[in-house]
C-alpha cells in the first residue's frame, strides 16, 4: 500500500517538475534573439552636416520652405526661409551661432547676427528627422539627403 502512495506522489511531483521545466525552457527560448539598443542621445554628429527641411503653406496660401543647417567645429549655422507667390520668390537667409542649452542636449540656443535669439526645445535628432519646439511651435524637419 505504501508503495502505491509513493508511486502516486512521485507521479504528481514528476508532472509538476516537468511542467515547471517546460515553462522555464519556453520562457528562455522566447527571450532569445537580437537585443538591439539604439542610442537616443542627441549629438553634434547627428545634428551637423545635414540640411534640415520643412515645407509649408501659409494662411495666405503661399508655398514655402524652412531650412536649418548646423556646422561642426565652429558652432555656426544657417536659417533659410523661402516663400513663393505671384511676385516671385522671397528668400531670407540668416546666419547664427548655436549651442546646446545643457548637458542633456535636448535644446538649442540660436543667436543670430542681429542679436535675436531663438530656442529649439524638446529637440530630437534622429537619423533622418529633426523635431522639437522652435519658438513654441512644434516642427518636424527632414534631412534633404533622405530618399523617401
Amino acid at each position: 500500500m505504501f508503495a502505491r502512495h509513493f508511486k502516486y506522489l512521485y507521479m504528481k511531483i514528476g508532472k509538476l517538475i516537468n511542467i515547471t521545466l517546460f515553462c522555464v525552457l519556453w520562457m528562455t527560448a522566447l527571450s532569445c534573439g537580437d537585443d538591439v539598443y539604439y542610442t537616443m542621445e542627441n549629438s553634434d554628429k547627428k545634428l551637423c552636416g545635414k540640411t534640415w527641411l520643412k515645407e509649408f503653406v501659409t494662411d495666405n496660401g503661399l508655398v514655402g520652405s524652412y531650412q536649418l543647417r548646423f556646422y561642426t567645429g565652429n558652432n555656426k549655422g544657417q536659417e533659410l526661409t523661402t516663400t513663393y507667390d505671384t511676385g516671385g520668390k522671397t528668400t531670407i537667409d540668416r546666419e547664427f551661432s548655436w549651442q546646446w542649452i545643457d548637458d542633456s542636449k535636448e535644446g538649442l540656443r540660436m543667436k543670430f547676427n542681429d542679436n535675436t535669439i531663438k530656442y529649439f526645445d524638446n529637440l530630437w535628432v534622429r537619423e533622418h528627422y529633426l523635431s522639437g519646439e522652435l519658438e513654441g511651435e512644434y516642427i518636424v524637419l527632414i534631412d534633404t539627403d533622405y530618399q523617401r
